[in-house]
């Protein structure tokens, strides 16, 4: 074989290896300004609930957002409505979130979960304290972050 013909095809073999080798992309997420807008909204959520604000929970929620609370299955339309009722009820919202863990699940979703410890005064004077485990599920849709699903359990406290 001459020369050429060699070059020909170690460069032609050269060029069809390299345009079949997988091509990747940056898909590096910045987890740490992830973390800091959920937290934001973690923080938001908070405020709202101890300030017995409904209106500022619905709002961190999108509408097709589901929970599972104590095994039982709620979705956004119950906490809609519910949520009214049950902070009117209340004279106070008092919890306390511990141990709060946020992790970037990539650019758009992350997971936040805490342990909570409530303790509730009913406007009627009735109290209610309990502690559990919460994580959520935000999604990020249009630079904002919402939780998509939840989960809950309520233990009493001893």
């Amino acid at each position: 074989m001459n020369c050429k013909l060699r070059v020909y095809l170690s460069v032609s073999l050269l060029i069809l290896f390299a345009s079949c080798q997988k091509q990747t992309t940056n898909t590096e997420i910045d987890s740490a300004q992830i973390i800091n807008e959920v937290k934001l909204q973690v923080d938001a959520f908070h405020a709202a609930d101890t300030s017995l604000n409904a209106q500022g929970i619905i709002d961190l929620l999108w509408p097709e957002f589901t929970m599972l609370v104590d095994g039982n299955h709620t979705v956004y339309e119950d906490v809609k409505t519910g949520a009214k009722t049950f902070m009117a009820s209340l004279e106070i919202f008092h919890t306390d979130w511990k141990d709060l863990k946020i992790i970037p699940m990539g650019k758009d979703h992350a997971i936040s979960s805490f342990i909570f410890t409530d303790s509730l005064v009913a406007k009627d004077g009735t109290i209610t304290q309990a502690r559990g485990p919460n994580t959520f599920v935000w999604e990020k849709r249009n630079e904002e972050w919402k939780v998509i699903y939840g989960d809950a359990d309520h233990y009493p406290i001893k």
